[in-house]
């Protein structure tokens, strides 16, 4: 089923950003989530939207310092929770969709984009899920030279943790993903990137204990004559690594 979606159109040659909201008035438990994005569609971002304003369709900005609940890139592919595990929407619930648009082609662009849901009965849902998505800070990647930026999310309490979903820019071409335990480390994750085919990586689910340590580390090859630094345009880099995990836990990561 639809969740949520939005109709738009971008001009030749142009980047911009296109935000919808959407207000849910039963409780919804979300199993699985499918992105739809037409052509010209760089990055969907889903989240829980602040305030309790009218729904609405608008040209906006990028939205990073929000809570997260889906998010998906240029190929990126099904994500589907194990039998019982579920995401909830409460009724009342607000959310907020936030497209990232980039034509890159000389005529108007129209398109439609949003994201499409399998639910499940109450009944059925045993575990409640969640997204977290912690980001490195610090990118400065040199003129036309490789470069990297780590970061590190402690958990709060137990979970098991379900999938990887890394998210650089056209200018990433690697991630690495560790669990650090007490007894040593575990690799989650270790490919290359690639901005056009931006996928979940579904694991086998893993225990994480309160305390315990997801380090990531994003490369990169600077292919410019600029320095490569921290933003929201492709044209920028990003080292964002989306988990999702249940339960749903107080906070995303300990600091």
């Amino acid at each position: 089923m639809t969740l949520i979606d939005t109709k738009w159109e971008l001009g030749g040659g142009t980047e911009s950003y296109w935000c919808a909201t959407k207000t849910f008035h039963e409780d919804l438990y979300i199993n699985a989530f499918r992105p739809l994005g037409s052509t010209g569609t760089h990055h969907t971002l889903l989240l829980w939207a602040s305030g309790s304003t009218p729904d609405s369709e608008s040209v906006c900005g990028p939205t990073l310092d929000q809570s997260m609940l889906f998010a998906s890139g240029i190929g990126t592919d099904d994500l589907v929770f194990p039998e019982g595990v579920a995401l909830k929407i409460p009724a009342g619930t607000q959310l907020l969709l936030n497209l990232h648009l980039f034509n890159t082609t000389t005529d108007p662009l129209p398109g439609i984009s949003g994201t499409l849901v399998k639910t499940l009965d109450p009944s059925e849902v045993e575990q409640e899920a969640e997204m977290i998505m912690p980001g490195a800070p610090g990118i400065s990647v040199p003129p036309n030279s490789p470069g990297s930026v780590q970061g590190d999310c402690i958990f709060p309490g137990d979970a098991t943790l379900l999938s990887v979903w890394p998210h650089m820019h056209k200018y990433g071409t690697h991630m690495r993903v560790t669990h650090h335990t007490n007894a040593g480390e575990v690799t989650l994750h270790d490919a290359p990137f690639s901005f056009t085919e931006q996928k979940n990586y579904p694991i086998t689910p893993v225990p994480v204990l309160t305390g315990d340590r997801i380090h990531y580390e994003c490369s990169y090859m600077n292919t410019t004559s600029k320095t490569l630094g921290f933003g929201t345009s492709s044209d920028d880099e990003m080292c964002f690594l989306g988990l999702y995990r249940y339960p749903k836990l107080a906070s995303a990561c300990q600091f």
